[in-house]
């Protein structure tokens, strides 16, 4: 931004703060940083991080992907770009330089999350969504598993409005966990099923036990029998794929490393 004078501008601005999380970064000049955050209060922002990649005092460790900060910064009106002015952690990414797998994890929660929110437009619960889901993958004493992941993708797309409509039949509004029917057609494009007697060829077919798990994901319970992992997986990378803002990238390398 050739030209631009910050000291003016930093004099035209108005503070603001907020928890927040590390989304990502890039180098920006010679020695700034603009970072990418999701705030509790504030939405999805991004700023610039003036001589973090030289000050060894400010911003020490607290700029990585998938910290937890105190994020204090100045807003411009009419302009993108805030100033970040500080950013305290709250809870560092401890074991993710050291374990793949949740690193892996918790870039595609980022990812994910980067893909389904545009600018401003999160509310706080998402942020809570994405902290605790983080914070597990990092801190917790097990492995990551694929659950953690398919629930954090039910109560996002449930968050975000991309909810899938999975309780029942779209034309005869029969409930799809009854009826003892094994199997059900669901359309990723749409989001709906349609039961056997109302199928019309369109969509996916898959088990009345994979829909009875994913509502059981979303609000925190575990059913009995458990679907196939695959199907799970495949049920909602397939509809997050049709509604997602742009392609992923991190679900490859997670099926492709770990399995899941």
């Amino acid at each position: 931004m050739p030209g631009l004078d910050w000291r003016k501008s930093i004099r035209t601005t108005i503070s603001h703060s907020s928890a927040a999380i590390v989304l990502r970064t890039r180098s920006f000049g010679e020695s700034d940083k603009i970072v990418s955050f999701l705030t509790r209060d504030f939405g999805k922002i991004s700023g610039i991080a003036k001589g973090a990649l030289k000050s060894k005092r400010r911003f020490v460790a607290s700029l990585e992907p998938f910290t937890h900060v105190r994020l204090a910064f100045r807003t411009r009106r009419h302009h993108e770009l805030c100033f970040i002015e500080s950013a305290d952690i709250v809870r560092g990414a401890r074991r993710l330089a050291f374990d793949l797998d949740r690193y892996a994890y918790s870039t595609y929660v980022v990812e994910l999350l980067d893909s389904m929110i545009e600018g401003q437009e999160a509310e706080a619960a998402i942020f809570e969504l994405v902290e605790r889901t983080l914070e597990r993958v990092d801190s917790d004493p097990d492995p990551p598993v694929a659950d953690w992941l398919r629930a954090f993708e039910v109560k996002l797309l449930t968050l975000t409005g991309f909810e899938p409509r999975i309780d029942r039949c779209a034309r005869c509004q029969r409930p799809s966990a009854n009826g003892g029917e094994t199997n059900v057609h669901f359309n990723p494009r749409t989001g709906t099923l349609l039961c056997h007697a109302c199928a019309d060829g369109t969509g996916m077919s898959v088990s009345c036990d994979a829909i009875r798990y994913l509502a059981a994901l979303k609000n925190d319970t575990s059913p009995a029998p458990a679907p196939s992992a695959g199907e799970v997986r495949v049920i909602l990378q397939t509809f997050i794929a049709h509604h997602a803002r742009r392609p992923l990238k991190s679900p490859a390398l997670l099926r492709e490393i770990l399995g899941v």
